[in-house]
């Protein structure tokens, strides 16, 4: 449980400070989130500019080499300032701390997306393409949670090696509240930005560090479709998923297995707070696992539209909408690809929860697989709304990550900020129950997918209708 939420001085000083409980369960998360802004955000505005040309009009002007970067650093220095401050005014008035705690709270999350800001301007100069820049940075992500986990779970080292560690060692709204290990924060940051500047002035304009690897001279027989494409496009999304969810599934089913000894220290409020509706509290727990999983298998299936998106915006997909390809064809086959890579990667989720936690208890085993599935309704809702905002509304990508976000929010947090129940009942996940803690509706589960197939068609329909945005 350290290793999902934070070092254990947060859990000592419960009694004294609501704002610790807060800290310690959002600060991983929220951190998490930042730094696939500041990723994206960096790489949009370098290696992605770059790479549809937008930089060379820039730079066709008498510039400096190094202006591009420069701006998109200053842009982003600017919105982790903005981020941060507004963090600390949502922390406002939490129990607990003194009167810096709210600052501090916002400061951990501006220096996380400093951080990142420049891992991922180090990314942009060494690829010489979006996408693999965007996976150098959020690889560096994974292993910062990765390592966060690990140095909380064991009080060891470890957490020194993770730019969210430096955070949540910050200890905010604790007795041990402490300013200074944002000060690495600072350094790497620095280091980071200094390093990619140099890169920037050695490298060739369109080009990475990284030389390309050289593609094959004739497609294989399989790319005949713009279905196989479109696999073969987002089939490093997939894997990746996959990959992780599996990783991160066994990593629960470690915790799920020592869910009775770790109820054995608990209070009654603290047993209160865990709760999912099951008097077994490793119910409660697979329950909460299997949620989590789903969200991000979700955001996978998320992931592969936007990459659909891509394709339109920079023009590649005119080349295949050119030939005898049907709307449905291109760009509707990203719906089904996106709807296999969150369906395969929850599934993976659930098998590796299940290997691991049930600890060759059959009964256990088959819980938390049924629970997994039964998931699949509500993701696939997510999905199809995402695809249809996407045929409907192609400009509005905000879209897309407001839906995930809101579920993530209802999932995980919708308990610990007492949302209204209209405002839960939003979120497909909602609608699920708590299984294996509680039982399931299978009328809710065919409303959900009736509804997705619903979205489906609608989103369909808005395809045919509307222009391709080719650019």
């Amino acid at each position: 449980m350290l290793s999902m939420s934070g070092p254990a001085e947060y859990v000592h000083a419960y009694a004294e400070s609501v704002g610790a409980l807060f800290a310690h369960r959002m600060i991983l998360w929220t951190c998490a989130m930042t730094a696939v802004m500041f990723v994206l955000l960096v790489t949009r505005l370098t290696r992605a500019d770059e790479e549809t040309s937008r930089s060379e009009v820039i730079r066709s002007l008498p510039i400096g080499r190094r202006a591009d970067l420069a701006a998109a650093l200053l842009v982003s220095a600017g919105a982790a300032v903005v981020l941060g401050g507004l963090l600390a005014l949502a922390a406002t008035g939490l129990d607990g701390g003194d009167g810096t705690s709210p600052l501090l709270f916002g400061a951990v999350h501006t220096a996380v997306g400093l951080v990142f800001a420049g891992l991922t301007a180090v990314a942009a100069q060494l690829s010489e393409n979006a996408s693999t820049a965007t996976g150098y940075g959020l690889a560096a992500l994974g292993a910062s949670v990765l390592f966060a986990g690990a140095g909380n779970a064991e009080g060891n080292w470890a957490t020194w090696l993770s730019p969210i560690g430096w955070s949540q060692l910050t200890f905010v709204y604790t007795p041990e509240q402490r300013w200074w290990p944002l000060l690495v924060s600072v350094l790497v940051a620095v280091a980071a930005v200094l390093v990619a500047f140099t890169l920037v002035a050695h490298r060739d304009f369109g080009q990475g560090m990284f030389a390309a690897r050289r593609g094959r001279a004739e497609a294989k027989p399989g790319l005949r479709s713009a279905g196989a494409l479109t696999l073969r496009l987002t089939r490093g999304l997939i894997w990746t998923g996959a990959i992780t969810l599996l990783l991160l599934g066994m990593a629960y089913g470690s915790v799920l297995g020592g869910a009775d000894d770790f109820a054995d220290g608990l209070s009654a409020a603290q047993k209160e707070i865990l709760d999912r509706g099951g008097a077994d509290l490793k119910l409660s727990f697979a329950t909460t696992f299997i949620s989590i999983n789903a969200i991000v298998a979700a955001l996978f299936g998320v992931l592969v539209v936007g990459r659909g998106r891509k394709e339109e915006t920079v023009g590649r997909g005119e080349l295949v909408a050119a030939g005898p390809v049907s709307r449905l064809g291109w760009p509707g086959t990203y719906l089904p690809a996106a709807l296999f890579a969150a369906t395969v990667t929850n599934i993976l989720g659930g098998l590796g929860l299940a290997a691991v936690g049930a600890g060759g208890d059959g009964g256990l085993f088959g819980k938390i697989m049924t629970g997994t599935l039964v998931q699949l309704p509500a993701i696939w809702v997510l999905v199809a709304f995402v695809f249809a905002a996407f045929a409907w509304l192609p400009r509005a990508g905000w879209l897309r990550w407001l839906a995930w976000t809101w579920t993530l929010l209802v999932v995980y947090f919708g308990g610990l900020l007492k949302l209204p129940e209209w405002a839960k009942a939003v979120s497909p996940f909602d609608h699920l129950g708590n299984y294996p803690a509680e039982d399931f509706s299978t009328a809710a589960l065919v409303v959900l997918t009736v509804i997705a197939a619903a979205l489906a068609a609608f989103a369909y329909a808005g395809l045919r209708r509307r222009n391709l945005s080719f650019n």
